[in-house]
């Protein structure tokens, strides 16, 4: 149980550079080209593209504060899968609730140190999704990998100092079929896994949606059988050598919701899940009848992304579809991470208004944000992450 406090604190607010992590390891696995610096890949600044949209900062509500006394790490430390259910250090069955970020480099400037507090503080998240895109456009981990390797590890860092889980999402989408960048997979995740695999926090999600046909032949569709599973069973291998415990999320086929097929030829191997992801205003009940599959064919579920809009991440906030998800995941013990936080607001599934005018530019990478500046889809998220309930704001 989360333990409150009703006391208003006064926040020290200010920007924290990561510190990047390629000096953790030892010279034969580092990437080929390190950064001379490796921290000024990883420092979090406001953009330098991002403007003021006033000149005098406008009048809001208090900000945020720190609600949340216990770490959710110091309380249920080692995780595991049992059967359907992932449970804690002392075998109870567990519930974890968070955030994902969106894609980082669409939101690298947004992910610091009071970005990561404010979630795990004020808004009482179990675990931060990182969002790694691996093919993107010009700028994403196939096109620097040094970058992005040292910035998920900054990010990882940040988390462990706040004792919440962290999953590293290997965050594929317009690369559909997880086999074109496999070998960088495993080098990734390899020196992942030498750097945290000790830590309790750490989570491995290896694909986050495969989709479309194979690379090699685009006439082939992407497949469990031919594609994901042989994927994940080498990624897998490379991590258990340096971790042997921690849990490792499988995506699985049409952007990660036919669990009902992965859970017919299931991979070997202990402290695996499988995902599912969601938007309330596209899928419904035949989506969560593939999860009552799945789950009666013994695996266990982790919605390591669900959106309160249709899939495209615009348009409506569907609060009844969603609540209904939120209650069928609480019944059938899923965790879940909801997409996302730091994104632009041309998606209305962003839990923040970055665009908005309510915050001035150094305040918005401040943290702490007033309600003014949360989004419908967040305000309604913060909620069932602090188990309130929603109140809808007036128009």
């Amino acid at each position: 149980m989360k333990k409150y406090i009703a006391v208003i604190l006064t926040l020290a607010l200010g920007l924290s550079a990561l510190a990047g992590c390629s000096t953790k390891l030892a010279p034969e696995t580092l990437p080929s080209e390190v950064p001379t610096n490796p921290t000024e890949s990883t420092v979090i600044l406001p953009s330098e593209s991002e403007t003021e949209t006033t000149e005098t900062e406008p009048a809001h509500g208090p900000n945020s504060t720190a609600v949340v006394t216990e770490r959710i790490v110091d309380l249920n430390g080692q995780l595991a899968v049992d059967g359907t259910n992932i449970v804690n250090s002392e075998g109870e069955a567990i519930q974890l609730k968070g955030m994902s970020t969106y894609a980082l480099n669409m939101c690298p400037d947004t992910v610091n140190e009071e970005f990561v507090k404010t979630l795990a503080e004020d808004w009482g998240i179990d675990v931060l999704r990182i969002a790694m895109t691996t093919k993107g456009n010009s700028d994403d981990y196939s096109t620097d990998p040094d970058k992005y390797f040292n910035m998920v590890c900054g990010i990882i860092d940040l988390c462990l100092e706040q004792g919440i889980y962290v999953i590293v999402d290997w965050h594929i989408l317009y690369d559909g079929d997880p086999n074109e960048f496999k070998a960088e997979s495993v080098d990734f995740f390899s020196r992942i896994s030498a750097i945290y695999g000790d830590n309790p926090n750490i989570l491995y999600e290896i694909c986050n949606e495969p989709n479309g046909n194979t690379f090699e032949d685009d006439s082939v569709p992407v497949t469990w059988e031919g594609s994901i599973k042989p994927y994940a069973e080498e990624v897998i291998a490379a991590i258990r050598e340096n971790d042997p415990d921690n849990i490792i999320i499988v995506g699985t086929p049409t952007w990660s919701q036919d669990v009902d097929i992965a859970s017919e030829d299931p991979i070997e191997g202990d402290n695996i899940c499988y995902t599912c992801h969601f938007y309330a205003g596209s899928h419904g009940q035949e989506l969560r009848d593939k999860i009552v599959t799945a789950n009666e064919n013994g695996i266990c579920i982790f919605v390591t992304e669900w959106g309160t809009t249709n899939d495209s991440g615009k348009g409506t906030v569907f609060v009844e579809e969603s609540q209904e998800w939120l209650d069928f995941l609480e019944e059938r013990n899923i965790s879940w991470c909801n997409w996302s936080i730091g994104g632009s607001n041309a998606e209305s599934s962003n839990a923040l208004k970055f665009q908005s005018s309510v915050l001035t530019v150094s305040e918005k990478y401040e943290g702490h944000w007033p309600d003014e500046f949360i989004s419908t889809s967040g305000l309604f998220v913060r909620c069932n992450l602090l188990d309130q309930e929603y109140v809808a704001p007036e128009d």
